[in-house]
């Protein structure tokens, strides 16, 4: 057998010719009206554009959701744990001297 740099090899009894397969090619979505503001989508592209604009992301199943959603509770809730921090330092920081004395108890 001749491989394709031009050198013959020896092949066993058995061996077979490996399949060429043609690459496989997808098909668009079909145009559909968007659930959350009715526009028309047009094929995968305005899908990707349409979830971006809305906000929102593919469903991948339940477990997926869950994990997503503690996933973004969490996220919550550290970003509001650092936004009340920052507001009571601000807070703590304009009081007087004496109104500091005060709370720290001195």
């Amino acid at each position: 057998m001749q491989v394709p740099g031009g050198d013959l090899v020896e092949v066993t009894p058995g061996y077979q010719v490996p399949k060429r397969e043609a690459p496989m090619v997808q098909a668009d979505l079909p145009d559909y009206q968007s659930p959350i503001d009715g526009r028309i989508v047009h094929g995968r592209r305005g899908r990707r554009e349409d979830l971006k604009r809305s906000r929102c992301r593919p469903y991948e199943g339940r477990v997926q959701e869950e994990q997503e959603a503690a996933r973004q509770r969490a996220y919550n809730e550290q970003r509001d744990d650092a936004r009340l921090d920052e507001h009571a330092r601000r807070a703590y920081y304009c009081l007087s001297p004496d109104q500091r004395k005060v709370l720290e108890g001195r």
